[in-house]
């Protein structure tokens, strides 16, 4: 993958947090880690309606199994969601922006799967 293909998806990760904060008064959540992801979408969710709270727990065990993509997926579904709490939303948002950048690392690394993913991605918008 070349500098300009990588500057792209590191700027469509910022684009994705920033379309998941909203627009106006707060600046896009900072990642965390991954090994975080798991537990603040449990904490956040918990009281969450059940199909919220089912979308945030498929996203976590997405990222348990490795299995990046399908958990930005379900984390960009949930995100969509409109009846979510402010601190859910970002929950959700910390956590995609986690699972996009360890998948543009991965592209940025070589990884077909990651890269054919970013493209289909890019495609789809």
């Amino acid at each position: 993958m070349d500098i300009t293909n990588s500057f792209r998806s590191l700027a469509a990760a910022a684009l994705c947090a920033a379309a998941f904060c909203g627009c106006g008064e707060k600046p896009a959540p900072e990642p965390i880690s991954a090994a975080e992801v798991p537990k603040t979408l449990d904490t956040a969710f918990n009281g969450a309606p059940p199909e919220a709270r089912a979308a945030a727990k498929a996203a976590a065990e997405a990222l348990q199994k490795d299995e990046q993509s399908m958990a930005l997926d379900a984390l960009e579904a949930l995100a969509r969601k409109t009846d979510l709490t402010p601190e859910q939303r970002e929950a959700a948002a910390k956590a995609a922006v986690s699972v996009r950048a360890g998948i543009v690392d991965a592209a940025a690394k070589g990884d077909a799967a990651a890269q054919a993913y970013l493209e289909e991605q890019r495609a789809r918008k």
